[in-house]
């Protein structure tokens, strides 16, 4: 059975739409659009941060060795209008509550809302990280 040959370029406008709808949404992520419902606003990395990690390379390594450590607190209290930065100079990405870091990143947030942030955390022993927003 043959399909009519406009289906054949519908069905691809709709992937290269797709596809520039997923772009567009990490531009935007990327170029510091505010995320209003998980309280932050995402900053330039060159800015002042409140509270600042760095994850060292060779990290993901060690902890796969059995020789874990906290680079991040398990809980961290935060005032809205603060912010965080964490730079991972790892070859490996790591998640960090609600976040994720790759390899070579580094992110910055500005906290917009009061709210808890949490997740899962690959660099904090105890798997988890939580951030109380005030």
């Amino acid at each position: 059975m043959t399909r009519p040959a406009g289906s054949v370029v519908t069905g691809r406008r709709s992937v290269v739409l797709l596809v520039g709808l997923v772009l567009v949404a990490l531009l935007s992520a990327l170029t510091g659009c505010a995320d209003r419902r998980a309280g932050v606003e995402w900053r330039e990395s060159g800015k002042p941060a409140n509270y600042d990690y760095f994850i060292p390379a060779g990290t993901a390594s060690r902890i796969a060795a059995g020789r874990p450590f906290d680079i991040v607190p398990q809980h961290l209290d935060v005032k809205v209008g603060e912010t965080i930065r964490i730079r991972n100079q790892d070859t490996v990405g790591a998640e960090v509550g609600v976040f994720f870091v790759g390899p070579g990143e580094t992110v910055s947030m500005k906290f917009t809302k009061r709210g808890v942030l949490r997740g899962k955390c690959t660099i904090h022993r105890s798997g988890e990280f939580t951030i109380n927003v005030t």
